[in-house]
């Protein structure tokens, strides 16, 4: 799980239209692993803004990655549901124009609206995929985004999937642990949290295990985003439990398959 892709060559295409400034890019990524064996990933990125009044503009971005040596259907949909894809086609021709849709919905304007802002503000709304790491079948994702639609602040979040490719299945909490609703869980990821000053936002009495999580033969970090336990200023959360403190609770399959130290 250590050894991360690198990325061998990509190539960009740009189509720009008059009225705003849209952008497609495709990115195609060869990769090569230590098996010999080649994962290849391509990506495409939609992206366009619109002025839709004097002081408002709206502006949408979204990336995602595709996977050509991916052809089970099962694991495709695991792969686009965080980013809110689901499709009976995931070739490169159908992403593109569904990553369309989604800029067009982005862009509309609300002649509902009666809120303008008093000063100029662009209304953002961003996301993307990205390749966390790839090895002997094991394919773990980054999903992430941002934006601002008015108010306050704006919003951030990232998730994390990883997929077991050989046996085309999601890795969650129940592979990994013999009782991820074991009571003693919340005493553990409290005193596990990187920024230990995080812990005073809480806002939650008691902290569960979830499925939004990333790890490796040593260790394995939790994440849980703005509002999920803490107050929005806490930011992403991240706790991190070494797999030899908590050996005992592992699962024996999930031990030997990933070689956990």
């Amino acid at each position: 799980m250590k050894n991360l892709i690198a990325i061998l060559s990509f190539g960009a295409l740009i189509f720009s239209c008059n009225k705003t400034d849209q952008k497609i890019v495709s990115n195609t990524k060869s990769d090569s692993l230590a098996n010999k064996n080649e994962f290849a990933i391509d990506s495409i990125k939609v992206q366009d803004s619109l002025q839709v009044a004097k002081t408002l503009t709206l502006s949408f971005e979204k990336q995602i990655l595709l996977f050509p040596n991916i052809t089970n259907k099962t694991i495709l949909d695991s792969i686009y549901k965080p980013a809110n894809i689901t499709s009976e086609d995931y070739s490169k021709k159908t992403l593109t124009s569904v990553l369309e849709e989604f800029k067009v919905a982005s862009l509309k304007k609300d002649e509902s609206q009666d809120y303008m802002p008093e000063s100029k503000q662009t209304w953002e709304e961003s996301s993307a995929m990205k390749l966390v790491s790839h090895d002997n079948d094991i394919l773990t994702l980054q999903y992430f985004g941002d934006g601002y639609s008015g108010g306050a602040h704006g919003y951030y979040f990232e998730s994390y999937k990883t997929f077991d490719l050989k046996n085309n299945k999601v890795i969650s909490q129940n592979d990994i642990f013999k009782n991820p609703t074991d009571a003693n869980w919340d005493k553990i990821l409290k005193n596990n949290f990187v920024e230990k000053d995080q812990k005073d936002m809480m806002i939650v009495d008691k902290i569960a295990l979830n499925n939004n999580f990333y790890f490796d033969d040593e260790k394995i970090t939790f994440v849980y985003n703005q509002y999920e336990i803490t107050a929005y200023a806490a930011g992403v959360v991240y706790i991190t439990l070494n797999f030899k403190d908590i050996k005992d609770q592992l699962k024996p399959e999930f031990i030997k398959q990933f070689n956990i130290k």
